[in-house]
């Protein structure tokens, strides 16, 4: 079957000291982390070497905090909004009274651009 459907059974849960609830669905060339960040509660500040970290909030809002020149920087970010990480040194917070779910994208980028590929990759089927 070329199709393949999953859902939390099929993912690794955990709940971390910090209180986020996760999902991970782990491939061979990526991760999709589904994110529960309950009121009130903040990851590890932290950063990726490799990786490239993406985060689409569904529901909620995510306060996105990041070290910049020595600064910390902060900005809430709301559901559809999507956050590079890239290399920065970041953490997420929930500083509302509701639960925050988001998803994480997790890649390792070779530093060839796909753009062409990923734009005209579709064939019709009539």
């Amino acid at each position: 079957m070329n199709l393949e459907i999953y859902d939390t059974a099929d993912s690794i849960y955990v709940e971390k000291e910090n209180q986020t609830k996760v999902n991970y669905f782990i491939f061979d060339e990526y991760e999709i982390h589904l994110n529960t960040l309950p009121p009130h509660s903040i990851q590890e500040w932290h950063k990726h070497h490799q990786i490239e970290e993406v985060i689409f909030v569904i529901s909620g809002k995510l306060k996105i905090l990041w070290k910049e020149a020595g600064q910390t920087e902060s900005r809430i970010v709301s559901e559809n909004s999507i956050v590079r990480v890239k290399d920065s040194i970041h953490t997420l917070e929930n500083d509302s009274d509701g639960d925050v779910r988001f998803l994480v994208l997790r890649m390792v980028p070779d530093g060839i651009n796909k753009r062409t590929i990923i734009k005209n990759d579709k064939e019709l089927i009539i």
